[in-house]
C-alpha cells in the first residue's frame, strides 16, 4: 500500500493537511450550498410577491374597466343612439351631429385621464363606430364579424372578456399592437344586442404597473391568458423564446413556482394566475445569474482555504521536522547498531514518549554490548575447541597411512625411497603440528600437499600423476590449513585406489570474483548416484557423535570434516561441493572468500 511506504514525517504532514483540509471543504461546501439555497428561496419568494403585485394591479385595472364598460347601462341617451343604429341595414345611414356630439362627451368623460387608454369604441349593430379617437385616424364603419377578435366576445355573451395582444384593423395609423376589453352591450329590459364596447389599452399599461418593481437584469417577465396567449413580454435574455415557451403548455393555471431547464439551462420559473382575469404572470430567471453572489462566496472560501492550508502545510512541516527529528536520529543510531556499532547512544532531550524510547535504546544498546562481548568470547572459544578436535582427526588418519606405506617399502628393502618418504613425512608433520594456524598462504598449503604427493608416487610410481593448476597471483592468498591433504588422499585412495591403469589427480585454484575456488578432481572409477546423494546428505547432517564414526562411511569422515571447518570458519554461505559419475571420476571444489596475506593480517590485527 502506498501509504505503509511512506516516512512518518510525511504521514504526519498528510494528517494535518487532512484534518485542515476536510473541515474546510466541508464547511465550504456546507456554506456554498447553504447560502446558495437560501439565495434562490429569498430570489423565489421575492419574485412571488412581485409577480402577485403585478396580477392584483392588472386586476385593479381592469376591474375599472369593467365597471366602465357597465356604465352605457345606466344611460338612457346612450342606449337609445346604439337602439337606433343596432340593425345592419342601416349601414349607409350617419348619426345626427347632436348625436355625436353625446357619445363623444360619454366617451371622452370615460376616457378622461386614463392615459393607458388609446381609445373607446362603441361599435353599433350597422357597423358604425363611435371613438373618442381622431377622426382622421380611425374608420367610421367596420364589419366586426369579420375581426379575430369578434368570436372572443360574441362567445362571451354580454359579459366583459379580455383580448390577446393584437393589430386592429379599424385603426389608420402603422399597425400597433394592442390589448382589449370588450362586451356586448344589450338592451336592459329586451336582452337585444345593441352593440358592442371595446376599449383598447397601450401596453405602456404592463410598463407603468412595473416602473416601480425590481426584476433581475438577466430574467424574462411575460403575461399570458389561461389559453397561454401572449398579451405582453419583457425579454432580457435570448435563451427564452416566449412564443415556443407559453405554447409549450409547462406553465398550468396556478400559482407555483420551481426549477426548470431550457435549453439546457437552468431556470426559475415563477407562475402567478388571476382567478379573476385569468392571466398568468411568468418570471423566468436564470440560475446562474442568482449565484452570482454565491460565486463570490465561493471565490472567498476557495482563497480563505488555499491560505489556511498554506498555512498548514508550513505548520505540518515544522512540527512534523520537530516531532520526528529525535525518531530520525534514533533510527540512524539503530542502523548503526544494526551494522555492528555497540557503542552508540541517543541523546535524550525531553521527557515524553520519545525521550522514554530513546533511554531504553541507550540501556538496551548497553546490554547488547555486554552481552555481544561476552558471547563473541565464549563462541570463538568454542569455534577453536571445534576446529582443533576436527583437525586432530585428520593428523591421526594421515599419520597412519603414510606410516603404512614406508612399513610396506621398508619390508620390501627399498630403502632409499623409504628415505625419501621419511623425509617428505617430516616436513609434513612439522607443517602440520609444529604450530597451530587456522589460516596459512596457499603456497604453504600446496607445498605441504607437494610433499605428500611425493610419498604416495613413491608407493604408486607411474600409476600415479597429479597435476597442480594454480592462478597466477594466488600464492599469498590465505586459506584453511590442511585443505587440500586430505582431498587428495580420498581422490587417491577411494578414486584411483588399486585399478592397474591408475590415474590423475588435478589440483586447482582459481578466482571467480570475490571468491576462491579451490578443486580436486580425479579420473577415476567416480561415484554413483546413490554413492552421492549418501555423502552430501552426510555433509547436511548435524555433527554426529564420535561413538557413531564406525557406522559412517571411511572416505566420507575426510569430506565432513573439512565441510564443517568451512562452515565454523566463514559461515554457512561458503560450503564443500561434491560432483561426479560412476567411471568418470571425481570432483571436489571448496569455495571460500578471497583474502590476501596483507589484507588478513589487517583483519586479524583490527
Amino acid at each position: 500500500m502506498f501509504i505503509s511506504r511512506l516516512s512518518l514525517r510525511n504521514k504526519i504532514m498528510i494528517i494535518f493537511l487532512l484534518l485542515i483540509a476536510f473541515p474546510l471543504t466541508i464547511q465550504g461546501m456546507i456554506t456554498y450550498y447553504d447560502f446558495s439555497s437560501s439565495l434562490e428561496r429569498r430570489t423565489a419568494d421575492y419574485t412571488v410577491q412581485i409577480a402577485d403585485q403585478v396580477n392584483r394591479n392588472l386586476d385593479r385595472t381592469l376591474m375599472e374597466l369593467q365597471r366602465l364598460s357597465l356604465m352605457p347601462l345606466y344611460d338612457q341617451q346612450v342606449l337609445a343612439i346604439l337602439r337606433q343604429y343596432s340593425r345592419p341595414e342601416l349601414r349607409q345611414q350617419r348619426p345626427t351631429l347632436e348625436e355625436m356630439e353625446k357619445m363623444s362627451l360619454f366617451i371622452s368623460g370615460a376616457a378622461y385621464n386614463r392615459p393607458e387608454v388609446k381609445g373607446i369604441q362603441f361599435i353599433t349593430g350597422s357597423g358604425y363606430i363611435f371613438s373618442n379617437v381622431d377622426p382622421n385616424l380611425i374608420s367610421f364603419y367596420i364589419d366586426p364579424q369579420k375581426e379575430s377578435w369578434y368570436p372572443r366576445v360574441k362567445e362571451a355573451d354580454g359579459a366583459f372578456v379580455v383580448i390577446p395582444t393584437h393589430a386592429p384593423s379599424y385603426y389608420f395609423t402603422a399597425r400597433q399592437s394592442y390589448f382589449s376589453v370588450a362586451r356586448l352591450i344589450r338592451e336592459p329590459n329586451t336582452n337585444n344586442v345593441l352593440g358592442i364596447m371595446k376599449i383598447d389599452l397601450k401596453l405602456d399599461v404592463f410598463i407603468q404597473i412595473l416602473a416601480n418593481l425590481k426584476f433581475e437584469d438577466q430574467g424574462s417577465f411575460m403575461v399570458v391568458n389561461g389559453s397561454n396567449e401572449l398579451f405582453f413580454e419583457e425579454n432580457k435574455n435570448s435563451f427564452a423564446d416566449s412564443g415556443e415557451l407559453v405554447r409549450s403548455g409547462r406553465f398550468p393555471n396556478e400559482t407555483r413556482s420551481d426549477t426548470i431547464d431550457i435549453k439546457g439551462k437552468k431556470v426559475l420559473a415563477v407562475v402567478d394566475y388571476s382567478a379573476y382575469s385569468g392571466l398568468k404572470v411568468i418570471s423566468l430567471i436564470p440560475i446562474e445569474t442568482l449565484l452570482k453572489e454565491t460565486i463570490r462566496l465561493r471565490n472567498f472560501t476557495m482563497g480563505l482555504a488555499a491560505v489556511c492550508l498554506i498555512t498548514g502545510g508550513l505548520l505540518a512541516i515544522y512540527f512534523s521536522y520537530r516531532i520526528t527529528r529525535p525518531l530520525l536520529k534514533l533510527k540512524q543510531k539503530m542502523f548503526r547498531v544494526e551494522q555492528g556499532h555497540f557503542n552508540e547512544s541517543v541523546p535524550v532531550l525531553s521527557y515524553d514518549e520519545i525521550g522514554q524510547l530513546g533511554k531504553g535504546f541507550n540501556r538496551m544498546v548497553e546490554e547488547i554490548n555486554r552481552l555481544v562481548n561476552e558471547v563473541y568470547v565464549i563462541g570463538l572459544r568454542e569455534k577453536e575447541a571445534e576446529l582443533a578436535a576436527l583437525q586432530s582427526q585428520i593428523n591421526p588418519h594421515f599419520i597412519y597411512n603414510t606410516l603404512e606405506s614406508i612399513n610396506m617399502m621398508a619390508v620390501r628393502g627399498r630403502n632409499a625411497e623409504a628415505s625419501e618418504m621419511v623425509t617428505a613425512l617430516g616436513k609434513l608433520l612439522r607443517y602440520t603440528v609444529d604450530k597451530y594456524d587456522r589460516y596459512v598462504l596457499l603456497e604453504e598449503e600446496l607445498n605441504a600437499t607437494a610433499s605428500y604427493v611425493k610419498i604416495l608416487q613413491v608407493r604408486y610410481g607411474e600409476r600415479l600423476e597429479v597435476i597442480f593448476d594454480i592462478e597466477e597471483g594466488l600464492q599469498r592468498a590465505m586459506v584453511p590449513k590442511l585443505v587440500f591433504q586430505p582431498l587428495v588422499e580420498n581422490a587417491i585412495y577411494h578414486g584411483i585406489g588399486d585399478r592397474e591403469a591408475g590415474g590423475t589427480v588435478w589440483i586447482s585454484a582459481v578466482r571467480f570474483e570475490d571468491d576462491l575456488l579451490l578443486s580436486v578432481r580425479d579420473n577415476g572409477r567416480g561415484l554413483s548416484e546413490q554413492e552421492l546423494e549418501r555423502i552430501r546428505q552426510s555433509l547436511a547432517a548435524p555433527a554426529y557423535p564420535s561413538s557413531e564414526r564406525g557406522d559412517r562411511p571411511r572416505h566420507g569422515l575426510a569430506l565432513r570434516n573439512i565441510s564443517q571447518r568451512i562452515v565454523l570458519m566463514y559461515g554457512p554461505t561458503y560450503e564443500l561441493h561434491i560432483d561426479g559419475s560412476l567411471g568418470e571420476g571425481t570432483a571436489v571444489t571448496l569455495t571460500i572468500p578471497v583474502s590476501m596475506e596483507e589484507n588478513h593480517v589487517q583483519a586479524v590485527d583490527c
